[in-house]
């Protein structure tokens, strides 16, 4: 039996939604572990999302947010993390080693002119839009092919709907939302 749960979801699924109102979850955004957005970084979170003209890379990522993450798995019990191919070599150690379930969120292929609704409400850049229009079909073939267990969001469904559905339950109250 897995005692953790790490949920690698697609931006849009509704992790933050998640975070705010269920006490055992930790919604680990990576962006301030990969990125310096030097002056910019008190934006909020959202708009500071694909801005690659005022972010540089960090020298110590990814160590620095496997290690959190791990410390994160360790403290509550599910960790929401956007999906990124950037995270993948340490999922089978997490899984083997540290006895994590492993689990892929997606809204459906038919659903993404709906999900840029979701990203412009929030405040997202064209920029930011418009990579994910480019690699949404491409996150979908890497889940489709992986062998962690994976979660396909319907229409009007979001990642609460899809972990329930796979017998993931949480309790009321606020979580964390790690935005470092």
């Amino acid at each position: 039996m897995n005692k953790h749960i790490l949920v690698l979801a697609y931006p849009g699924t509704g992790k933050t939604y998640i975070a705010e109102n269920y006490s055992d979850v930790s919604d680990l955004e990576f962006q301030h572990f990969r990125y310096d957005y030097g002056s910019y970084k008190n934006l909020p979170l959202e708009q500071l999302k694909g801005r690659t003209d005022i972010r540089t890379l960090k020298p110590e990522w990814p160590n620095n947010f496997f290690e959190f993450l791990e410390r994160e798995l360790e403290k509550t019990k599910c960790v929401l993390v956007p999906f990124a191919t950037s995270l993948l070599p340490v999922l089978d150690y997490l899984s083997n080693e540290k006895n994590v379930r492993v689990i892929f969120a997606i809204q459906e292929k038919n659903m993404f002119e709906s999900i840029v609704q979701t990203y412009k409400q929030r405040g997202n850049s064209d920029e930011f839009v418009e990579r994910r229009r480019k690699d949404f079909f491409k996150a979908h073939n890497v889940i489709d092919l992986s062998k962690f267990e994976k979660i396909y969001l319907t229409n009007g469904e979001f990642l609460l709907d899809g972990l329930h559905r796979v017998g993931v339950k949480f309790n009321k109250g606020k979580g964390y939302k790690n935005y470092i």
